[in-house]
């Protein structure tokens, strides 16, 4: 079967099957720009405004090539023209690269927009995720994607690293089941949490020695945006269960797409760069307390959806 590789960063399989490769280089502050924007018309009851067909209509036009000041004003003013009674797809609906970004930022960004619940059951819509350090606590990150790893084997970093404190409670960006968790060689303790939609796969690794998890954690467990699920470490790297990397204190963060089930685990796997995402994240940071042995959040934001 031919595999079709394209300058907007994917690769499609002819036959219409699925997307193989996603290359997301949205800047956080034109993901910020277009949710605000998303957020503006729904609350105003305007015409309706999609973010994620906002950024593929920026994406077709700039051939995957961002520059922030210029693609600002390109969404200002296709802010412009949709308030004037046309719609996002109007402009690039027969495209087959608006398709495809389209349908990939579907997959990636789906749930960071839309109705919750607040814990006093008020019903809003905004943004429902979070970032995955608590609110309080420092943390440091640089673009890392890519970047050579050789434990084991000669391979591409295929996450995020952002380096913390030991201890530091760990947030789920999105709600979902844990499908994996306990001693990955690689990630140390680690977590695994699918999402509802099963579009995303978020992968929380190298957590603490000893007590990686908040009490009662097990897989099949239904997770909430917001919510405490472990705790920043630097374990993995050993084939010794428990053990500590030689480095400095971080979580490995990924995000996988899976636009089929066979690309959930497997040479197939689809990783995305989560820098600019973590970057967007950083103004929705969970705050959370101590409550006997573990941290709980507060202020969960509940999917309605």
């Amino acid at each position: 079967m031919t595999i079709l590789i394209f300058n907007t960063g994917f690769s499609y399989e002819s036959g219409g099957d699925f997307i193989k490769w996603v290359d997301c280089k949205v800047p956080y502050e034109i993901m910020k720009r277009a949710c605000e924007y998303d957020v503006s018309f729904h609350n105003s009851k305007e015409q309706e405004f999609d973010y994620i067909r906002a950024m593929a209509y920026l994406a077709t036009k700039n051939g995957n090539s961002f520059n922030v000041k210029r693609d600002i004003k390109n969404l200002d003013n296709l802010v412009y023209h949709v308030k004037s009674g046309k719609k996002i797809d109007d402009f690039y609906g027969d495209n087959k690269y608006y398709k495809y970004y389209v349908e990939a930022y579907n997959a990636i960004f789906a749930q960071f927009v839309g109705e919750y619940r607040t814990e006093s059951g008020q019903i809003k819509y905004g943004v429902k995720n979070y970032h995955p350090f608590a609110r309080g606590y420092w943390y440091s990150h640089y673009d890392d994607f890519g970047a050579s790893r050789s434990f084991g084997f000669k391979r591409k970093h295929l996450g995020h690293d952002l380096m913390g404190s030991v201890g530091t409670p760990i947030i789920a960006i999105e709600g979902g089941t844990v499908s994996e968790l306990g001693w990955n060689k690689y990630g140390g303790w680690r977590i695994g949490i699918r999402s509802y939609d099963k579009k995303r796969s978020y992968y929380y690794a190298h957590l603490r020695k000893g007590k990686p998890y908040i009490e009662g954690l097990k897989k099949g467990d239904t997770i909430t945006a917001g919510q405490v699920i472990g705790y920043l470490g630097v374990t993995g790297y050993s084939t010794k269960e428990n053990a500590n990397m030689k480095t400095k204190p971080h979580l490995h963060l990924g995000m996988q797409l899976i636009f089929d089930e066979s690309q959930y685990q497997g040479p197939k796997e689809i990783w995305i760069d989560m820098y600019q995402i973590c970057k967007f994240l950083s103004e929705y940071r969970s705050p959370v307390i101590k409550d006997s042995k573990d941290f709980k959040s507060v202020n969960l934001k509940i999917s309605t959806q």
